[in-house]
């Protein structure tokens, strides 16, 4: 069976009143099209905190938008044998982001 590691917000609340309903946890991660355990780990995160929601997480905010990022990897794909320099001064002149050639190589190493 193929499944889904996360869940949307809708979901996470329908899940929720699925089980506050009496449903089982492998019946609703059935209907869901996840693992009964990431059913498990939403009960339990809604046990202890009352939502549902992921807890932001810490680190640096990111360089790059999806708008930024959907560029870079259909410029990338359509020059295939561009550089991580080429493809860092294509996306500052036509997006106007600057980012650093690492950045670039950990955003195409994530698509391609």
């Amino acid at each position: 069976m193929n499944t889904q590691c996360h869940l949307m917000v809708e979901q996470c609340h329908l899940a929720m009143v699925r089980l506050r309903v009496g449903g089982r946890q492998s019946d609703v991660a059935r209907e869901l099209g996840v693992s009964q355990s990431v059913i498990s780990r939403l009960a339990s995160r809604h046990r202890t905190t009352g939502r549902v929601h992921d807890r932001p997480r810490s680190g640096p905010p990111r360089v790059t938008d999806c708008n930024d990022d959907q560029y870079l990897r259909t410029y990338a794909l359509r020059h295939r044998y561009a550089t991580a320099t080429q493809l860092q001064a294509r996306l500052r002149d036509v997006r106007g982001t600057r980012v650093s050639r690492k950045t670039i190589r950990n955003r195409l190493h994530r698509f391609i």
